[in-house]
């Protein structure tokens, strides 16, 4: 029975990973208010930015780098004007801007200001002593990292021409320190080249007087060798005079000191050359290397924010926050979604998919202001049989007078019995039953009936049927009292047991003070009919608890013949047995009913039960499974129950 299939089972659901893009589109379709939500935040967040950021602005200006003297391939070329990028940023151009345009004492944007948590450092460490006085060269500090933070340069392309850029929050300052920077960059460059070109003339000039004295040495030497060393001295000595008339010796050193004063007196020539071109070099304006292409302007929109990315970046990162969320909020729940999930995991039906229902709070302030008058009118109010349920009566009467007869007879002695223990109506979710009959709520109980009484077992029809969980809190006590609320309200004959001996929250909601119940009915104590609560309008009757004292030993006492025998009696009376059972995990007691009963429904709360815990549960009761007529998902959430289920 258990791999019968319900209305519901065959409804497939969402795994994880994703793998095609049918599950994708699912799962946005699912998450979409979350993705709609996260996306609605980031972008409330990007609002205020923008809203409380302050503008900035950036000037922009060209330097041309003339490398007509680097080598000519392209690695040489590329390395001077990188080079030159760095000398545009370094600290001495920093220096010399910020000391000529005083934007370390007089600029605030350039000017140390401490926040809150700095403030508060700085207060306790001066009452210790640690902190040390503000001087000038902190603040000029200060102000040079701000300076370079907020300027930067890059190469155009592959051409020679630099790009550079000043932040500024005024759009006049930023172009005047730009144009300061460019300015600064090429006056330094002129210097350096001007200065080169004067220690090069110095260095020139000294050697070119260092030669001459070299050269009238050289000169002065072979005079006067030749005064001394020729042998007629009276004469002078005639340059063209026969080698035969000299020695061999004094002709070799006379060569020696020709070729020497030869070549001191070339070099010295050659050096003066040099320094007479340089002496007119330096007389007419210098050729720069390096000059100013375009000057700053002030740029006339912010450069930052920037609206459209920062509002972009909101919505990507809200939708990627969304998705992540999401995703997690999948793979972290383990409960059943859907009733093929139900089916996959466990091979069983999911009969039923019940919507979470809030309780009423009109009764429950009702009764807790004024609880003496309130009770006092539902006891009036449950003495009165309503006109639909007299004509509900009427129609089953005569649709059964051959075979229920007798039955029926008994009902309405029963019920005239009973006029005082009527079931009090409180704020449970199961009036929703008779408060709302079409709703969705209502139509999920109809599923149940229809599953009940279409499953049977052995050619045996469902009569006794317990409603049990994996775990407290699941709502099974709910399920049970609203399922035998629609079973009365169709016209049958219904009985609600509370067998729940370790939690009496049924009787507790149902017949508050009741004094005798099952308990007593089996010991007898008192009878079956005296027992018995009595819904007036639906004519559903209730068997509570009671309030004598609990059994030490509770499952003995629901496995017991006489517990069997009880059932009996009902089944003789009611058509429909219903019995609230503790949940599985915790307590044997619902195993120990097991041949009291013709099925068990298993009641899971829907997205959070864990699905491990339902199967570790299955498997202890493995002795029911066979009359386990299927699973109640309660407390769903439809809206995510469609956004689960695939669209064909």
């Amino acid at each position: 029975m258990n791999t019968s299939r319900g209305p519901d089972s065959m409804t497939p659901d969402l795994r994880l990973p994703i793998v095609s893009l049918a599950d994708v589109v699912d799962f946005i379709w699912r998450r979409l208010s979350t993705i709609l939500l996260t996306c609605s935040i980031t972008l409330g967040i990007a609002f205020l930015y923008l809203i409380n950021a302050a503008p900035t602005f950036t000037a922009d200006a060209q330097i041309i780098v003339d490398t007509k003297a680097a080598p000519g391939d392209t690695a040489s070329v590329s390395t001077i004007v990188e080079s030159q990028i760095e000398i545009i940023k370094s600290e001495g151009i920093a220096r010399t801007v910020i000391g000529k345009l005083g934007l370390a004492e007089e600029d605030p944007e350039f000017a140390r200001r401490d926040g809150l948590v700095r403030s508060m450092i700085k207060s306790v460490s001066g009452l210790f002593g640690w902190s040390r006085p503000e001087t000038e060269f902190s603040a000029t500090r200060h102000a040079l990292e701000s300076f370079q933070r907020k300027l930067s340069a890059k190469r155009v392309g592959l051409t020679y021409i630099i790009k550079i850029s000043f932040v500024s929050a005024d759009p006049v300052r930023a172009a005047q320190i730009l144009n300061t920077v460019a300015e600064t960059y090429v006056a330094a460059q002129l210097n350096a080249k001007y200065n080169s070109s004067l220690r090069s003339e110095k260095w020139v000039k000294d050697r070119t007087n260092e030669l001459s004295s070299q050269a009238s040495a050289a000169k002065n030497a072979l005079a006067n060798y030749r005064k001394n060393n020729v042998a007629d001295s009276a004469k002078p000595v005639d340059p063209g005079t026969a080698p035969s008339q000299l020695t061999t010796k004094t002709q070799d050193e006379l060569r020696e000191l020709e070729a020497a004063a030869e070549s001191t007196t070339r070099t010295y020539e050659n050096f003066l050359r040099v320094l007479r071109y340089m002496e007119a070099q330096q007389q007419s304006s210098p050729a720069l290397e390096a000059h100013l292409l375009a000057e700053a302007t002030p740029p006339l929109r912010a450069s930052s924010p920037k609206v459209g990315i920062v509002l972009g970046l909101s919505v990507v990162g809200g939708v990627l926050l969304g998705i992540a969320i999401g995703i997690l909020r999948d793979l972290s729940v383990r409960g059943f979604r859907t009733g093929g999930q139900v089916c996959r995991e466990h091979q069983m039906a999911c009969i039923a998919v019940i919507p979470r229902v809030k309780s009423g709070g009109v009764w429950r302030k009702l009764t807790t202001a004024f609880p003496g008058p309130a009770e006092k009118m539902a006891m009036n109010l449950a003495s009165v049989e309503s006109p639909a349920a007299s004509m509900r009566n009427r129609l089953v009467s005569i649709a059964m007078p051959s075979t229920d007869g007798d039955r029926l007879s008994k009902r309405r002695l029963s019920n005239s019995a009973s006029r005082s223990r009527s079931i009090i109506r409180g704020d449970s979710p199961i009036w929703t039953i008779t408060d709302a009959p079409q709703s969705r709520f209502t139509d999920s109980f109809l599923e149940m009936k229809l599953a009940i009484d279409s499953m049977s077992r052995n050619g045996k029809r469902n009569q006794a049927i317990g409603i049990t969980s994996t775990q407290p809190h699941e709502g099974k006590s709910t399920v049970a009292a609203a399922l035998a609320l629609l079973i009365a309200h169709a016209g049958a004959r219904v009985v609600l047991v509370d067998c729940n001996l370790r939690n009496q929250s049924l009787s507790d909601e149902l017949a508050p003070g009741a004094a005798f119940g099952i308990l007593d009915i089996m010991t007898g104590t008192v009878s079956v009919p005296e027992t018995t609560w009595i819904d007036s309008a639906s004519q559903m009757a209730f068997l509570p608890v009671g309030n004598n004292s609990r059994p030490i030993h509770a499952s003995n006492l629901l496995a017991s013949d006489k517990l069997a025998k009880l059932f009996q009696t009902l089944r003789e009376t009611y058509e429909y047995v219903i019995v609230d059972l503790p949940p599985v995990a915790p307590f044997a007691d619902a195993r120990a009913m097991a041949r009291s009963l013709d099925s068990f429904i298993l009641v899971v709360e829907w997205g959070r039960t864990d699905i491990a815990v339902v199967e570790r549960a299955l498997k202890a009761c493995s002795d029911i499974d066979e009359i386990m007529l299927g699973v109640a998902l309660n407390k769903a959430d439809m809206k995510s129950v469609k956004r689960y289920e695939q669209r064909p």
